[in-house]
């Protein structure tokens, strides 16, 4: 009997040990950042357990595509169909737009700006903290990837990136909390930050008085500004205007163009050095009159605290 009770006394006090030592490492992480280092070295190790992991999901996605019946791709097909008739009549217009953007930009005498180098990555792991909106993808340091580095995809920016590995990145979303970007209102060229609130399909423009004119259905777009990300990308559209008497700024929110939580494929730009901004300096910057500095600490970590550059 007095074994049992030496036993289940010393179980015990291992489980409270364990605990209190659980809580230390907790804490030393998440505010010292002590084991960033070590955190990014096991990704790069387990790299191929994300893989296998991902094997299911690959395998299912490919039975469920393998379950189309002929009159549901007869359906597409079609569909396809119309919208490559629907673009080709846009594109009717193409040649006589260009030719007035060369004779515009010879009048102002406006350098053209070269296309970015750009590749492709596909999302390999969904963080879920809910509190962390990242995603990990399969490219790397092996593929010249840095810390800041912007991605998009066809529908418009998806984030950038914060952490890099050897063979794969972490990619802060767009609507994190801890992500702001200057953008500019397509209609009228009036600048903003666009800032996440956490929610995954959701921005909001800070710090804009109740007067500005912006409108719901704008098209807001990457300003360019600060040399983070490249200008003219789709950013957001205006989905909801607050101008209420008693507020010290409008209530402004957006919904991103890229529906975040369907990710799977996306492109990674390069922004010619000269041109970058050191993802942690500087604070976020006022943009006419909008956002305001801030510095944030997420995932153990310092973010940007301004994911598109100084206006």
């Amino acid at each position: 009997m007095p074994d049992k009770l030496n036993y289940t006394i010393s179980s015990s006090a291992r489980f409270i040990i364990c605990g209190i030592l659980s809580l230390i490492l907790i804490v030393c992480d998440s505010h010292f950042n002590y084991f960033k280092d070590l955190r990014y070295t096991l990704e790069s190790w387990l790299t191929p357990v994300y893989y296998v992991a991902n094997i299911p999901a690959a395998l299912s996605r490919g039975v469920s595509e393998s379950r189309y019946s002929y009159q549901e791709l007869l359906r597409e097909n079609n569909f396809l169909k119309s919208e490559i008739s629907d673009i080709r009549v846009d594109l009717l217009r193409y040649d006589s737009l260009m030719e007035d953007n060369e004779r515009l930009r010879r009048l102002s005498n406006s350098p053209l700006q070269d296309d970015f180098r750009k590749i492709g990555a596909e999302v390999i792991m969904v963080d879920t903290n809910p509190f962390s909106l990242t995603v990990m993808i399969n490219r790397g340091l092996n593929d010249d990837v840095y810390e800041g580095q912007p991605v998009v995809n066809e529908e418009g920016v998806v984030g950038q990136v914060i952490s890099v590995s050897k063979s794969v990145s972490r990619v802060l979303l767009l609507s994190d909390q801890n992500h702001a970007i200057p953008v500019v209102v397509l209609r009228n060229g009036i600048r903003a930050i666009a800032s996440g609130t956490g929610v995954v399909n959701e921005l909001s423009i800070v710090n804009m008085p109740r007067n500005v004119d912006i409108r719901e259905g704008d098209l807001l777009v990457t300003s360019g500004l600060g040399g983070k990300f490249p200008r003219g990308y789709p950013v957001a559209r205006v989905s909801a205007f607050d101008r209420r008497e008693g507020l010290q700024f409008a209530e402004i929110k957006a919904q991103p163009t890229v529906y975040l939580d369907r990710l799977r494929h996306m492109f990674l730009l390069w922004v010619p050095e000269s041109e970058r901004e050191d993802i942690y300096g500087g604070l976020t910057p006022a943009a006419d009159g909008a956002g305001e500095g801030r510095r944030d600490n997420a995932d153990g970590a310092q973010k940007p605290e301004n994911a598109g550059g100084q206006p």
